[in-house]
């Protein structure tokens, strides 16, 4: 199933699920890279340097943007960042412990 307003209302802001294709674009770039090994091709050495270098600005454009948005990536209200009063309600035999 296909939802394209989803996906367009999940593409306005940055966040860390943005990581997510820099993985795959990397992997057709090592499989194209392979690719040109095994065929020695002038064709499959072209797909290889567009996708090498794809990949690296895809990497590069996502370490730029969340080294200059590093609030867009979690909300505040993120549950995998406890507030500061929150830890030692939450984690109470462990600050207790580490004392």
């Amino acid at each position: 199933m296909c939802r394209p307003a989803l996906f367009k209302k999940a593409m306005r802001k940055f966040n860390v699920a943005w990581w997510a294709y820099s993985y795959p674009i990397t992997t057709l770039a090592l499989a194209s890279t392979r690719y040109a090994q095994e065929v020695n091709d002038g064709v499959a050495h072209a797909i290889r340097l567009f996708l090498s270098a794809f990949s690296v600005f895809v990497l590069f454009a996502l370490l730029l943007f969340t080294a200059f948005h590093p609030k867009l990536l979690l909300s505040e209200d993120a549950p995998t960042l406890p507030s500061a009063a929150a830890d030692a309600t939450t984690f109470p035999n462990y600050y207790s412990s580490a004392k």
